[in-house]
């Protein structure tokens, strides 16, 4: 078998790459069921080979990053879905079979779901191997052939994931592209036939931008601010209990980690103590437990620091939340929750991305909801209540990539769950079978047979044309 491992860093390097794969999807342009379960299996095995050499490295990139939390939050919900996408590959390639016009019979119609081409994937650093391989299990799955965007952050994980492509797949199925934001940019300039990319908004900006020269057709994994709305029903200590799980689960690294609480005035000191303990259990030592993980440079904690730095100035009250240990320590920060920010301030018109969590009171249940309406559309919200009807309200009247109820994060790992935003969030879906919908055309497939009814309309179009015609019209 041939691999593939070298490190492209020009222009010219990316472009051949692309019309090597683009040729191959042309020879091949409809991969069996029986490859693409081989590529998924393939997958799957080298995926566990290189379990110990994939943590060890995710724990060198972020400084500090528990084996058990990176195995739980990157490589099971990634097995899970390869999983899902083989036992479920068949009756997803099956076309679907879609009603005739009477007008057109006898005939019959089919919806043939044909692999793109070459799919280009550009991954983040937060999750580099969920986020990268994750999109890879639905773009196979659908038959592409594939080019990955590694994130230059993670050079460690990245030589790891190199060598899990070079044992599972061959080079008739994969490019793997690493480089600084210069290549990223002109890795989103290829004609792909689609492209999925996972980020900040304001470089999914430029990514479309570039995609739009070419119409590829693209999915955009962006983030934004998802609330975390307490509805005075709420079970206050399951809600801090779920929610210091979301939010300090990767140091807050997570893009649809709770952005932000809106609760009830009686409740917001009831529930931050409750987060205080709970954090208390979780980190004994603060930021110093060695199950807190870093920030991933500092350039992002230069960033966090620098929203308390503008809130505080502002008069915003910023308390530390892990007062067993230091507010920061080599590359860590404490989760600080930030009381009644100002909406103008950049902790509240940012992505926060990190382990700190504003806190907004409202009246009614009402105010809440138009308060998240007249915000971006968030990639993700949280909903804690005993109430059905709170449900309800938040399912019809608020437009989110996902709506979590009494829970937080755990929508990423359903492997039978779609993802994806909406509007500043992103656009598309994928995982499940949407995943392997985004990565196929769905071609429309109409054969003809017997006589052509249609025919007797021909021109030239006399009275008897028109009686027909007049007939046909009110038939409909």
């Amino acid at each position: 078998m041939n691999i593939i491992s070298s490190t492209y860093s020009s222009k010219n390097d990316i472009h051949s790459a692309f019309y090597r794969l683009k040729n191959l999807a042309n020879q091949t342009p409809f991969p069996s069921a029986e490859d693409r379960q081989y590529c998924l299996a393939r997958l799957q095995v080298a995926l566990m080979d290189h379990e110990t050499a994939l943590l060890d490295a995710l724990q060198k990139d972020f400084g500090q990053r528990a084996h058990e939390e990176s195995r739980l939050i990157e490589l099971v919900p990634l097995l899970s879905e390869i999983k899902h996408a083989k036992r479920h590959l068949v009756k997803w390639m099956k076309p679907s079979k879609r009603n005739v016009h009477i007008s057109t019979l006898p005939a019959s119609a089919k919806v043939f779901y044909q692999p793109k081409g070459v799919v280009g994937v550009v991954s983040p650093w937060n999750y580099p191997v969920l986020l990268s391989l994750g999109p890879l299990v639905g773009a196979l799955a659908a038959g592409n052939r594939v080019m990955m965007k590694l994130s230059e952050f993670c050079p460690e994980t990245n030589r790891v994931l190199r060598d899990i492509v070079n044992q599972a797949l061959a080079e008739d199925w994969i490019e793997v592209i690493e480089g600084e934001a210069d290549i990223a940019n002109e890795f989103s300039k290829q004609p792909f036939d689609h492209l999925l990319f996972t980020g900040s908004t304001s470089v999914g900006h430029i990514i479309m931008r570039n995609a739009a020269e070419h119409l590829t057709p693209i999915t955009l994994e962006l983030g934004g601010k998802s609330p975390l709305l307490v509805a005075p029903s709420a079970d206050l200590r399951d809600t801090a209990k779920k929610l210091v799980f979301g939010k300090a689960l990767n140091a807050g690294q997570t893009c649809v980690a709770p952005d932000y609480i809106l609760c009830q005035a009686d409740q917001k000191l009831t529930l931050i103590e409750q987060i205080k303990q709970e954090l208390a259990v979780y980190y004994p030592e603060g930021v110093l437990s060695p199950d807190y993980t870093n920030l991933i440079n500092i350039r992002q904690l230069d960033r966090l620091k620098g929203y308390l730095d503008e809130a505080r100035a502002a008069g915003v009250m910023c308390d530390n939340l892990m007062p067993q240990g230091p507010e920061e320590s080599d590359g860590k920060l404490a989760l600080h929750v930030l009381h009644q920010p100002d909406d103008r301030l950049s902790v509240m018109q940012d992505e926060i991305f990190g382990p700190l969590l504003p806190i907004l009171t409202y009246t009614d249940l009402s105010d809440a909801l138009f308060y998240i309406q007249q915000r971006p559309r968030p990639l993700a919200m949280y909903l804690f209540t005993q109430q059905n009807d709170d449900q309800r309200r938040c399912e019809e009247n608020i437009a989110s990539g996902s709506l979590v109820i009494n829970h937080t994060l755990v929508q990423v790992a359903q492997a039978d769950l779609p993802f994806g935003g909406i509007g500043a969030s992103g656009m598309g879906a994928y995982h499940a079978e949407e995943g392997f919908r985004t990565f196929s055309h769905s071609k429309s497939v109409l054969r003809k047979r017997g006589p052509n009814v249609l025919g007797l309309l021909r021109p030239p179009y006399g009275r008897r044309i028109h009686r027909l015609v007049a007939k046909y019209w009110r038939w409909l």
